[in-house]
C-alpha cells in the first residue's frame, strides 16, 4: 500500500502538476519521480497506516480522474461520429 500511495503522489507532484517547478525546487529528489516515490515510501513506511489509505485516496482520485476522463471523452466523440 505505501508503494503504491507513493508512486501516485510522485506522479501527481512531479508530472500532472509539475509543483517542483512551480515552487522553484527543481532539484533531487523533488523533480525525478522515482527518486520522490521512495522517499516517500520509506516516510510511509513509518507513519501509521490512516496516512496511506488517505494518500492513496486522494492522490488516486487526482490521478485516475484526468485520464478516465480523456478516456471518456474518446469513447463519447467516437461514438457520436
Amino acid at each position: 500500500m505505501e508503494i503504491l500511495a507513493a508512486i501516485l503522489f510522485s506522479y501527481f507532484f512531479t508530472s500532472f502538476h509539475q509543483l517542483h517547478i512551480k515552487l522553484r525546487l527543481d532539484f533531487r529528489p523533488l523533480n525525478c519521480s522515482s527518486c520522490l516515490a521512495s522517499w516517500v515510501a520509506l516516510g510511509l513506511f513509518f507513519l501509521p497506516d490512516i496516512y496511506t489509505n488517505c494518500m492513496i485516496t486522494m492522490f488516486g482520485a487526482g490521478v485516475l480522474a484526468p485520464l478516465l476522463t480523456k478516456l471518456y471523452d474518446k469513447i463519447y466523440f467516437q461514438w457520436i461520429r
